[in-house]
């Protein structure tokens, strides 16, 4: 067999094999999973609500299907009131089809375009630790004075959470690391109790599952 045969074999053989680890990776990137049971959104939410302080409540929730708001199959977005006030956190839990997509894209919504950028306030530590992802930042104030907003990102397998804050006597750093840590328990117990299955996923009708 001549040199130039044995170059072509090799070109060959380099294109087959780039087609099938491109077509794994398409494969991969296209599969859709479904999650049994599904969160209950209701529940996730509500035992937050039972982490903040006094005078919190729990707003209208949406529950988005837009493809052009964001790039998950669906999400829901909602705020938590303070009282009366204008005072208000900002929640949006995005759900992909499969947790190879909430991986590679980083920003799920152009809403949280910013979200986690900024400084991390002096003295914060904590990092949730059954997440697959955190990002964490402040913005306003400094780095010694308490921040005037903070946003972070969370991922835990197919699952984005997007969560915006004002900082103040309503809302310290203190309490919202105890709702990092009540969404960080619910999410690792979620995902113990279900399993990840090949098939379509159903866009919910209602915040239960």
């Amino acid at each position: 067999m001549s040199k130039r045969q044995m170059g072509c074999i090799g070109c060959l053989f380099i294109v087959l094999f780039g087609s099938l680890v491109l077509g794994s990776c398409v494969r991969r990137y296209l599969q859709p999973t479904q999650r049994k049971p599904e969160l209950s959104i209701r529940h996730f939410l509500e035992s937050q609500l039972e982490a903040l302080p006094p005078g919190w409540t729990l707003g209208k929730a949406d529950i988005w299907t837009d493809t052009d708001f964001t790039w998950a199959q669906w999400a829901v977005a909602v705020n938590f009131k303070y009282k009366k006030s204008l005072h208000f956190a900002g929640e949006e839990i995005h759900v992909f089809p499969n947790p190879y997509l909430a991986q590679i894209i980083e920003r799920p919504s152009p809403s949280s375009v910013t979200a986690g950028t900024g400084y991390v306030p002096m003295g914060w530590t904590y990092h949730p630790p059954h997440a697959d992802q955190f990002e964490f930042g402040c913005s306003g104030g400094d780095e010694v004075a308490q921040p005037e907003g903070c946003s972070l990102i969370l991922r835990y397998e197919e699952y984005v959470i997007v969560f915006g804050t004002s900082i103040a006597d309503y809302m310290t750093l203190e309490d919202l690391k105890r709702l990092l840590e009540v969404i960080d328990r619910e999410m690792a117990d979620f995902l113990q109790h279900s399993t990840l299955q090949p098939g379509p996923r159903k866009v919910p009708k209602s915040l239960d599952p």
